[in-house]
């Protein structure tokens, strides 16, 4: 498997790549696509794109993002999509900090250049005299035949990191996780999350060489796309299924009392597809929420509850789980009715792990998916790339005796206490979080010698929820003796994108929220 064939490959595809137009369900071929994309590879060349030629694209999500996309790979250029974590920075000094050659942007982002340099295009507008933009030399690595994409990523514990993509590391690491879902050409894989986040582009790679649907579309336009577009397959972060475990805890008591004990009862049902057909009637609601053709959800990039898990074996439509990251690609698999919550299940074909003398987990691929990093802090290419096809993940964890891996947390947010105790601070995240009124919660060393938590409430106007969360704080510190003596913060408000309290990809970012909250660890609460 490589580009060019796949590239190639798309004018004999059945395929499609649905989305909403006007709220109409709107799709076009891959056969169409190839010759869309071959349309856009000769204006590219026309404005003086070439291989190695470095483009920026910044769009939303749409038709034309992966047509243009797929002729810079055809081609050789260097993509690099600028994640949302650069709309406020979006400028020509932006594009000269990176060297970008040609800018591709929608008409809507016209503001950032009122007057238009020649290398900036529109991908969904007339384009009168772009041209390529010389930029000096840039210092050679001996990389640069493999370099696919240059791309952007941003973790839990903050900081914004640039990676090289290696084309051969993604078509290496594509068929090991497609075989494990197992997808057939009647799925529909739905994706809403911006195509800049290089996960969105990898699925798409996949789903035109395994001849799938794509069903594209953005987060604001979710549950429409949903009910419109008929996918059969969705993958979305934790917090997104944790939406539908609030929503379950916020009902009345007697009704989740009852769809509670209802669930036991059905799972407890041997044949798998009796269990799936009573969960259809007797939680209907819950199931129209994914869509009638939906057979699959997975989730990953972060940790999820087990307690969110178990909602969703109640109402008969588990959750798989993935664990990956862009360095490595997807490492391990589980699916939704292997009935297992404490570990991501077990490794994909061609991924083999050690664990350091800090059990920090090392994974070994034969091409990993990113060739180094172009943007960190110092040290971090060598503490991540520590040797031929070895990447250090920077969790820790272990592999339990039926070959799966476990997972215990992040090595950077370990904590030293003053008595020389070293705490994973997700351990007692895990347990605060399987309290129902605690929405998310992040354990830090405070100013004392103690730690802190900030928690975020399911339900900010329930007046008994914070005695309970402090109820269930008492109980988990006679449990461990760190947690003893901790000072507890509730945020008035839920971590969110809006307010810069979840980063664009969904995930928590720590160190805003401690930033923000974690000043009034002495007053045990934000509220004042």
């Amino acid at each position: 498997m490589d580009f060019q064939t796949l590239i190639e490959s798309m004018r004999h595809k059945s395929g499609t790549l649905w989305w909403l137009e006007n709220g109409a369900r709107v799709g076009r071929s891959y056969s169409t696509l190839h010759q869309d994309v071959q349309e856009a590879r000769r204006t590219l060349a026309r404005w003086g794109v070439c291989a190695g030629t470095r483009v920026g694209l910044y769009a939303p999500n749409s038709w034309r993002w992966l047509v243009y996309d797929l002729a810079l790979v055809d081609m050789g250029a260097v993509s690099v999509p600028f994640t949302e974590d650069f709309r406020n920075e979006i400028s020509e000094s932006l594009l000269q900090r990176y060297d970008i050659e040609l800018f591709l942007t929608a008409k809507a982002n016209a503001k950032f250049f009122p007057k238009r340099p020649p290398h900036v295009g529109f991908i969904d507008g007339d384009n009168d005299e772009v041209r390529v933009l010389q930029r000096t030399s840039r210092p050679l690595f001996g990389d640069e035949q493999d370099q696919l994409s240059w791309v952007f990523s941003s973790g839990s514990s903050g900081g914004l990191k640039g990676l090289v993509i290696s084309r051969k590391g993604v078509m290496a690491t594509l068929p090991p996780i497609m075989d494990a879902v197992g997808l057939s050409r009647g799925d529909c894989f739905l994706l809403f999350l911006p195509l800049s986040n290089f996960q969105q582009r990898y699925l798409c790679f996949g789903a035109i060489w395994y001849d799938f649907d794509i069903a594209l579309t953005d987060f604001t336009r979710l549950f429409s796309a949903i009910e419109t577009l008929h996918p059969t397959i969705l993958l979305a972060p934790p917090v997104f299924y944790q939406m539908f475990h609030t929503e379950h805890l916020n009902k009345p008591h007697w009704k989740r009392w009852w769809q509670d004990i209802l669930g036991t009862l059905v799972s407890a049902i041997p044949s798998i597809g009796l269990r799936r057909s009573l969960g259809r009637r007797f939680f209907k609601d819950f199931h129209g929420k994914f869509g009638r053709r939906t057979r699959m959800l997975i989730t990953g990039m972060a940790p999820i509850r087990p307690n969110v898990l178990r909602l969703f074996d109640r109402m008969q439509i588990p959750l798989s789980e993935a664990y990956g990251m862009v360095e490595a690609g997807v490492m391990t698999f589980k699916r939704g009715d292997q009935n297992d919550h404490r570990s991501v299940g077990t490794p994909v074909r061609d991924v083999n792990f050690s664990f350091g003398e800090d059990c920090e987990i090392l994974v070994h691929r034969s091409h990993p998916v990113t060739l180094r990093y172009f943007q960190c802090v110092e040290g971090e290419n060598e503490r991540t790339f520590v040797g031929p096809q070895t990447i250090a993940t920077g969790d820790l964890g272990q592999m339990d005796p039926k070959g799966r891996l476990i997972i215990w947390g992040r090595k950077r947010e370990v904590i030293a206490m003053p008595s020389g105790e070293k705490i994973h601070p997700e351990v007692i995240e895990r347990e605060l979080n399987t309290c129902p009124d605690v929405a998310n919660s992040v354990v830090f060393m405070g100013h004392g010698p103690h730690l802190s938590c900030i928690v975020s409430l399911n339900n900010t106007q329930d007046i008994g929820a914070m005695q309970r969360v402090r109820k269930r704080v008492s109980d988990l510190a006679a449990m461990q003796s760190a947690a003893r003596f901790m000072d507890v913060v509730f945020a008035p408000e839920a971590f969110s994108i809006d307010n810069g309290l979840l980063r664009p990809n969904m995930k928590i970012d720590r160190r805003k929220i401690v930033a923000k909250y974690g000043v009034n660890t002495d007053s045990r609460t934000a509220h004042g």
